[in-house]
């Protein structure tokens, strides 16, 4: 199974914001590949082609892969019963001079994995876990977001608090998760560099370290 997403930048023309545009997920075994954009949700089977728009609620499954579309709202993917992967859908104003609509990304905990998961998501899914810390908290630059030292895979990163939206129980306003930001693209964080983890298309496996 291969999770991949394509990324898409906001309409501002000085600050550089990404976020999902598109979403894939392709379960090799039997050549079922689901692609979840901001417009439709195709599932291709071999030679067969099935899109679906985001105006109705529909429940497909081919092949060991269960597709739930939620009208104007999420999908969820089931591969086999043991992997799933939710993605949400938030829509912005037309209008809107800045920001672009998106997707959001869920990876429930429960998830059963190989040994040999790898990549953004296995590296943090297998076990053993990564032990991560957090201490020396104070004041930062922003009054309104703290700053601190955090330890994980040996190495110690400066990291700024901050929220994010949770979307999953209020898709309209979302709610505030506290969480820590770590910074240059995650060095540190993730094994290896942020490049490590471009594949040349939305089907593709990454190497194994």
């Amino acid at each position: 199974v291969a999770v991949n997403g394509q990324l898409i930048r906001s309409k501002h023309k000085r600050k550089f914001n990404t976020y999902f545009g598109v979403v894939s997920v392709y379960y090799q075994p039997d050549g079922v590949s689901v692609t979840v954009s901001t417009d439709s949700i195709a599932m291709t089977d071999g030679s067969n082609n099935h899109t679906f728009t985001w105006q109705a609620t529909a429940d497909i499954t081919q092949d060991g892969v269960r597709i739930s579309i939620v009208r104007n709202s999420q999908v969820t993917i089931t591969i086999n019963n043991n992997i799933q992967v939710m993605v949400l859908l938030h829509r912005v104003w037309k209008k809107n001079p800045v920001n672009v609509d998106f997707l959001g990304v869920y990876i429930p905990n429960n998830n059963q994995y190989s040994p040999l998961v790898h990549g953004l998501i296995g590296q943090f899914s297998r076990e053993p876990l990564p032990e991560v810390s957090v201490y020396d908290i104070h004041e930062g630059a922003d009054p309104l977001k703290k700053e601190a030292t955090m330890e994980v895979k040996g190495n110690k990163l400066l990291v700024t608090r901050g929220w994010q939206k949770d979307y999953r129980r209020d898709t309209r306003r979302g709610s505030n998760v506290y969480c820590w930001f770590i910074h240059n693209s995650g060095k540190g964080f993730i094994d290896g560099h942020y490049t490590d983890y471009i594949v040349p298309d939305l089907d593709s496996f990454l190497q194994m370290p």
